[in-house]
């Protein structure tokens, strides 16, 4: 990637912020600082989820012999390696984004239909890990800041520690399960397709990768309409309740 290049994405990834803060600004009923602070972490938070998604694969991949992500720089956490437009958007605007895909040689692997699940599930398993870390995370800021979360306080020490534990919630927790759930749908190209493709017979694993030139229409078309919303958002608070009960209020 040209230095032409990264100045190009970073003006995108400053354009994108821009409006979509632009767009909280102009919502807010009054001004509120601790509201554009939140959204400013959680974009944040939400960024590194996907990057270390994709990381998680082009790593895994290479643990199973195939190069091609370390070649092509993708093993690295620079968002900038990763960014796609489109799914930079989706997930400011429905809490629902990707990267791009990191490559992957399915020729290098020794047991194809093993490696490639591995690879696949990657992935999802990364934020799950992610979203477990910051569940620890947030328990400890609670318990040793012995901060009252429903308090009603003018306190600004204790507004901004509130503020930090409000984004780890929604961005290193909510949104890494999201980003799990979503990824686990078989739908192509996403993780859970390739689950399914390496299940399925050959000749039904072919016709099913066929679909994957309008994957990305049918994804967007399904996100519009809300369809995907019990099968994302239905498990992910699911998960969350565990998490909850298991790691935050323990």
């Amino acid at each position: 990637m040209t230095i032409s290049d990264n100045k190009r994405l970073i003006n995108i990834i400053i354009l994108i912020i821009a409006l979509y803060m632009a767009n909280t600004f102009f919502e807010m009923k009054k001004f509120d600082a601790g509201y554009l602070l939140t959204q400013v972490l959680v974009i944040a938070l939400g960024v590194l989820a996907i990057v270390v998604h994709e990381v998680s694969h082009g790593l895994m991949a290479f643990t199973l012999g195939d190069n091609t992500a370390r070649d092509a720089g993708r093993l690295s956490l620079n968002p900038l390696k990763h960014f796609d437009p489109i799914g930079v958007l989706a997930m400011i605007m429905v809490h629902i984004g990707w990267a791009k895909p990191v490559p992957v040689d399915y020729t290098a692997f020794k047991k194809p239909r093993r490696d490639i699940t591995l690879v696949a599930l990657a992935g999802p398993l990364s934020n799950l890990t992610l979203a477990l870390i910051f569940s620890v995370i947030v328990r400890y800021i609670i318990k040793f800041s012995e901060i009252n979360m429903f308090s009603n306080t003018e306190d600004s020490a204790v507004i901004f520690i509130l503020i930090i534990i409000k984004s780890l919630i929604i961005g290193g927790i909510h949104i890494n399960l999201i980003l799990m759930c979503f990824n686990l749908l078989p739908i192509p190209p996403l993780d859970g397709s390739k689950v399914l493709m390496c299940i399925l017979p050959d000749k039904l694993a072919r016709k099913f990768a066929s679909l994957e030139a309008y994957g990305l229409f049918i994804i967007l078309a399904l996100v519009y309409f809300k369809m995907l919303d019990p099968f994302v958002f239905g498990p992910a608070e699911f998960i969350y309740k565990y998490i909850q009960s298991y790691i935050l209020t323990r």
